[in-house]
């Protein structure tokens, strides 16, 4: 019976040093990983500028859309023309586009980006403003005095005279909006860009200028 306490401390302490040592050699717990979905997909998106032309007020209404890549990087193209436009007030223009949502994983992000293509427009300007001159005067054509049959006329311009010009352009818009992530799906982007007009002989400071707009985005998941 005396021999028991001595056979089983050393059995407890046998016990007791395997568990230390298995304790050590354990290896600590990883961190929770968090795996998340790369969220790429198409977008489309109609979108409508509020800007002036020809120092006259304008609406342009258009599309864009195209590839959007971790919700980050979009890379597409664009068309817009002149919503209220007349025979004297014409504008279109298409190209490319590339933006860059900053936070576009949060309800509310930042997205600059720019529209660089070209276009057309028909606008009308006095003779004056065109060209600094007054017009010709008005006076019957002599060579067919008399023939009715072949009267003509010198046309009525003179510098105040509004003539109608169709011209070509290249444009660069460069733009800043705001993005509200409504659902995964569907967002609000709203902003203020410029235009810059080159290559328009007649034309460029009357389509240059400052823009809002307002845009609803589908896709992109």
């Amino acid at each position: 019976m005396t021999r028991r306490p001595h056979v089983i401390a050393p059995a407890f302490m046998c016990a007791a040093l395997v568990s230390g040592r298995a304790g050590a050699q354990q290896p600590a717990v990883p961190a929770a990983l968090q795996i998340q979905e790369i969220e790429s997909g198409f977008v489309v998106a109609p979108d409508v500028r509020f800007t002036q032309l020809n120092d006259r007020a304008a609406t342009l209404a258009g599309v864009y859309g195209g590839w959007l890549t971790d919700r980050t990087l979009l890379v597409g193209a664009g068309a817009y023309w002149l919503a209220n436009r007349a025979d004297d007030f014409k504008m279109q223009y298409y190209g490319g586009i590339v933006r860059w949502n900053i936070g576009g994983h949060r309800t509310l992000g930042l997205s600059p980006g720019a529209f660089v293509g070209f276009g057309d427009a028909t606008m009308s300007r006095t003779y004056s403003d065109l060209f600094g001159v007054p017009g010709p005067p008005v006076v019957p054509d002599p060579r067919f005095r008399g023939d009715s049959r072949h009267q003509r006329f010198v046309l009525p311009i003179n510098g105040d005279t509004r003539v109608r010009i169709n011209d070509t352009f290249f444009i660069t818009e460069p733009q800043v909006n705001a993005l509200w992530n409504v659902t995964r799906w569907l967002r609000i982007d709203a902003g203020a860009g410029y235009r810059f007009i080159a290559a328009s002989d007649l034309l460029d400071d009357q389509l240059r200028g400052a823009s809002g707009s307002i845009a609803v985005q589908f896709g992109g998941h």
